[in-house]
């Protein structure tokens, strides 16, 4: 039988590997929104100084080594969008320089 704080490590667990299936179809907004209530779940495991059993600190390992590839997609898109910006402020500045010459 689970119990209180199981329960909501295991919610915690499915949350995050849902957040990384949202990540991968870069559902970024839907990642965000689920990552609240992700973290409501994981205040509410952690509001008592009860020590982790080996099995729920297992789940919090899982949990941990998912947000950071999680971490690492959201760098990545992050360095792409940043990229598409300077390009499209480069297209701008040579957009004005041709008009500013015509």
């Amino acid at each position: 039988m689970m119990n209180d704080r199981e329960a909501l490590l295991e919610e915690a667990l499915r949350y995050t590997h849902r957040m990384l299936e949202l990540a991968a179809c870069q559902e970024w907004q839907a990642v965000v929104e689920l990552e609240a209530r992700r973290r409501s779940l994981l205040e509410q495991a952690f509001a008592t100084r009860e020590p982790l059993t080996e099995s729920l600190a297992e789940r919090v390992r899982e949990i941990l080594d998912l947000d950071k590839v999680l971490l690492e997609a959201s760098m990545r898109i992050r360095d792409e969008v940043g990229e598409e910006l300077g390009q499209l402020h480069k297209g701008r500045r040579g957009t004005r320089a041709y008009r500013a010459s015509a």
